[in-house]
């Protein structure tokens, strides 16, 4: 079956009224969209934040990507090996504990955390075999980008990561091994690496672009770490402190410097009986995500539950991912979910 044919719902905050749309619509969606300004004339290009842990780093296998465009009736997908001068991705990753490691995949070879911008192409995963959802994104963006002004993406993902993982373990330099977002705890890997990180890859755009850039989303794959009975009832809180710090740190990259017009566009995390995080814990910790989304303000959370109704059914496993990772498939779908979320409602305007 084509991807275009599959169909779906989306919840919109304080609207309990199901409607039909496109399997890339599959959102769970906050209010605020299509509501905001026109850009000036002159703005700058666009930029997404994206974050999270290990299925947003990318453990999937892009061996099997051409297979996938089969399935999905795509004919052009050759461009996602070619490299996506649309988009340009700046990429960061990093296995479970090993951040201050060397096993940091990056596209800057030589000092990570400096940033550097690349065409969007595969291989910008876990490691130069691997992909994340920046390749669907990218492949469904790019025709609202170009290569004189692309859409750039600031890519960060540290697997293992959340809010609750207590003390931080000792590598083997005896320095932390940072895994939390919680912004109230020390060390945390907001302001110790996200934080710079963005800063220091806006600085590349102004130089590329010759404009100052506009952050239009903080896209989120992340909850696997913090599907616990005793963590879930945090999680919503946790994060939306997150979220306002990013709001708060750079809101001189807003549109309009408004910075709740810094979107955030969330994903439920794999909910099938399979789950290695507990079948009921998944299920409520992807709730605590749809409240969230639902009492929130420019808030969107993409629906790819295998249980709930409307949703994307991504799974994990083979070909290309494994128990915990979302399969070649699963994974370049979760990218055009994002990319339908902010297409329709009117992100890139």
């Amino acid at each position: 079956m084509g991807y275009n044919n599959l169909r779906g719902t989306l919840y919109m905050k304080n609207n309990r009224l199901f409607f039909f749309t496109s399997l890339l619509s599959l959102c769970l969606a906050g209010c605020g969209g299509g509501n905001h300004s026109h850009p000036p004339e002159e703005q700058g290009p666009a930029v997404f934040i994206l974050t999270g842990q290990s299925n947003m780093n990318g453990q999937t296998s892009y061996s099997n990507l051409r297979n996938v465009f089969t399935n999905l009736d795509i004919e052009d997908g050759e461009v996602c090996y070619e490299g996506i001068p649309e988009i340009r991705t700046s990429y960061f990753g990093v296995g479970y504990g090993e951040i201050y490691g060397n096993a940091i995949h990056a596209s800057n070879k030589t000092n990570p955390l400096e940033g550097q911008f690349e065409n969007t192409v595969v291989g910008m995963g876990s490691n130069a075999n691997n992909m994340g959802p920046e390749v669907g994104l990218a492949y469904k963006l790019r025709n609202h980008a170009s290569a004189e002004k692309p859409i750039y993406f600031i890519k960060m993902g540290i697997s293992g990561s959340g809010f609750d993982q207590g003390t931080p373990t000792k590598g083997s330099n005896g320095r932390g091994a940072v895994v939390n977002w919680d912004i109230e705890q020390d060390p945390n890997l907001y302001e110790d690496f996200l934080k710079p990180y963005v800063e220091n890859c806006l600085e590349l755009i102004k130089e590329e672009a010759d404009l100052d850039p506009v952050i239009k989303g903080f896209i989120w794959h992340q909850g696997e770490s913090d599907s616990a009975p005793n963590k879930i009832p945090h999680y919503a809180s946790r994060f939306n402190a997150l979220v306002d710090q990013v709001r708060e740190d750079f809101v001189d990259y807003a549109l309009d410097y408004d910075p709740e017009n810094i979107a955030v566009i969330d994903a439920l995390i794999y909910d099938g009986d399979d789950t290695a995080w507990g079948k009921q814990t998944s299920q409520d910790l992807n709730q605590a995500k749809i409240n969230n989304a639902v009492a929130s303000t420019n808030y969107y959370c993409v629906n790819t539950s295998m249980k709930k109704e409307g949703g994307a059914q991504l799974g994990v496993g083979s070909p290309g991912g494994d128990s915990m990772h979302y399969n070649t498939e699963s994974s370049f779908k979760l990218g055009m979910l994002y990319a339908d979320a902010i297409i329709d409602n009117y992100l890139l305007d």
